[in-house]
């Protein structure tokens, strides 16, 4: 994400290219893989915990293996965070590999339109940190450009939200934890990932309430600090309760040292906050008052369009980074931006979690099938609801799929997490001796565990062998309603059965060598 250019991943990758592998004579045979999988379930102990599997060829798109426990032979299964790579696939698929978001700063009179596009990476903080800048420097650059184009003083700024629709957070999230980081809301204008970021101190005796800063600050940011206290003995563990203004903070818990990291608290609403921090830095150049911050109305024309309009500034973010963001760091946000662009995409609608939904349904129906499609149930994007439903045979036959993709089958991949390397898989296989390279997406709510991805292969010298020459394997392991203190029991079977899969690449490898001398 940049102020008028493009932030790019630069991650070596060798190129896919989309062709079917033949397995030489007397390679393992798939009844084999399903064994063998079929044994590492029950040596997992899960009790009644539902499990689902299936392995598919990425490269012929056929199904090598499936296995199940409970009463169905394909359940339809919570996926948790795997939802985000149908949900990636279908913002590819819909979009394209070299879309990129675009929100605008726009003068038309005495007013600054800014036109959103959904963009969750505008500011977000992580990102700014990778940047080697902060919130306060994004401001002031972004202020500057504005105040620089301006011909008179900036007495309005006009939040055009209207690329998605106003409910901004989703009816079925826990509503115990919507000032979460990662409940944060969905606007048609994202900012700083929709959170405060807050860094309590020790106050210099016992007893007293701590002290704090925030990013972004404002004098008008008010925080109750009375609920919280400094301790001499013990940990630091302290949480944030929003109050009854988007701007009223209420800090609870005990601090003896300064957290390392800042404490997150999903703010209520992001794009007034932005305006209004926008709005105190274009005063300050200006030497004037704060504009005014309001939402667009509904049949307000768009700014961009307008006679005498002037674009002061235009942020820029492409895809490939919020697709990182959404596999590779599992963000929400993220996620749900895209689901609703591509509802808001398709239709020309306001995005919506409904249109979003709808959209992503009839993908699947056009890629591998109707059945898919109808057992489907998609309530968000990213597998935060308890509401989504995705079979592990149908999620395996769509990454097959997209992966497949001459467009974008390779930006999908690169989207992934590297087992053992990055996001949330960087702690993932520290056991396992792995021959191939693994891509995937882990995901986690109460009582569910999943991961999906591929198993790519490799040469021994570590490099991608290209998908003519290599094998691709997609795959997905669903398990639900894992039993009180089975978690890491359900974590270890899914890197078994990649593990399984792992040497049956290198197994086939070795036969196919075989028969060629």
């Amino acid at each position: 994400m940049l102020i008028g250019s493009v932030q790019r991943r630069w991650i070596s990758v060798a190129a896919f290219v989309g062709a079917v592998v033949v397995l030489a004579a007397g390679a393992v045979a798939q009844g084999s893989l399903e064994r063998r999988i079929g044994a590492a379930v029950e040596k997992a102990r899960l009790g009644k915990a539902v499990v689902g599997v299936s392995i598919v060829d990425a490269d012929t798109e056929r199904e090598l293996a499936t296995f199940s426990t409970g009463d169905s032979a394909d359940p339809a299964l919570i996926p948790a965070s795997n939802l985000k790579l149908l949900t990636t696939g279908a913002a590819l698929l819909t979009l394209g590999a070299e879309f990129e978001f675009r929100t605008s700063f726009v003068l038309v009179g005495d007013q600054l339109v800014i036109e959103g596009c959904g963009d969750p990476a505008l500011a977000d903080p992580d990102l700014l940190s990778k940047m080697q800048t902060g919130i306060e420097q994004f401001l002031d650059r972004l202020a500057d450009s504005i105040a620089a184009a301006a011909k008179g003083r900036i007495a309005h700024i006009v939040i055009d939200d209207r690329v998605f629709d106003r409910e901004l957070v989703h009816p079925t999230w826990p509503i115990d934890q919507l000032n979460r980081a990662y409940c944060a809301p969905v606007c048609g204008v994202n900012f700083h990932r929709n959170i405060l970021s807050v860094f309590p101190s020790p106050a210099s005796r016992a007893g007293e309430p701590p002290s704090l800063r925030t990013e972004p600050a404002a004098p008008w940011i008010e925080f109750d600090r009375q609920r919280a206290r400094t301790i001499r003995e013990g940990d630091t563990a302290v949480w944030i309760e929003r109050g009854n203004s988007p701007w009223q903070f209420r800090l609870h818990g005990a601090v003896r040292t300064a957290p390392t990291d800042a404490v997150r608290v999903a703010v209520r609403e992001p794009a007034p906050i932005f305006g209004r921090l926008l709005g105190d830095r274009i005063a300050a150049r200006q030497r004037g008052a704060t504009p005014n911050v309001r939402l667009v109305e509904q049949e307000e024309p768009v700014a961009s369009t307008q006679p005498g309009a002037t674009v002061a500034a235009i942020v820029r973010t492409p895809i490939s980074v919020v697709l990182e963001r959404c596999n590779v760091d599992s963000d929400n946000l993220y996620a749900e931006a895209l689901l609703k662009l591509t509802g808001h995409h398709v239709t020309r609608q306001p995005g919506s979690w409904s249109n979003g939904a709808a959209v992503v349904r009839m993908i699947l129906k056009d890629r591998i099938g109707s059945q898919h499609a109808a057992s489907a149930v998609i309530s968000d994007g990213s597998g935060l609801s308890r509401g989504n439903r995705i079979s592990a045979r149908t999620l395996a036959a769509w990454i097959a799929n997209v992966a497949n993709d001459d467009r974008v089958g390779e930006s999908y991949i690169r989207s992934m997490a590297i087992a053992k390397e990055e996001g949330t898989l960087r702690r993932r296989f520290r056991n396992k001796t792995l021959a191939n390279e693994v891509r995937a997406k882990s995901g986690y709510i109460n009582g569910v565990r999943s991961l999906s991805g591929l198993v790519l292969e490799t040469t021994p010298s570590g490099t991608l062998v290209s998908a003519g020459s290599g094998r691709r394997l997609a795959f997905a392991i669903l398990v639900n309603d894992i039993p009180a203190g089975a978690d890491e029991r359900a974590k270890e079977l899914h890197e078994n059965i990649v593990e399984i899969l792992d040497n049956y690449i290198s197994e086939n490898r070795k036969t196919a060598a075989a028969g060629g001398r």
